[in-house]
């Protein structure tokens, strides 16, 4: 009985170590993915020359760089 029990609680900790691990890697996709969008809204707002198009696409690389710096600060 003992055994058994020892047994299912190592199988809880490793799928928690596992759970753990996986939340980890997707903060840091998730970070990642913020950059990506911020570089390529930048990207746009260098390629256009109408004032429209480069306000709003300054305007996404500010939003996309508030949402990295925000998930940096929260994870």
């Amino acid at each position: 009985v003992y055994r058994v029990n020892w047994l299912k609680a190592k199988a809880r900790w490793q799928r928690w170590e596992e759970e753990l691990s996986l939340v980890e890697h997707e903060m840091g996709w998730t970070i990642s993915w913020f950059r990506h969008k911020k570089d390529e809204w930048h990207r746009r707002y260098r390629q256009t020359t109408k004032p429209g198009h480069q306000a709003y696409a300054q305007r996404q690389v500010l939003l996309w760089e508030k949402f990295e710096l925000d998930a940096q600060n929260a994870f």
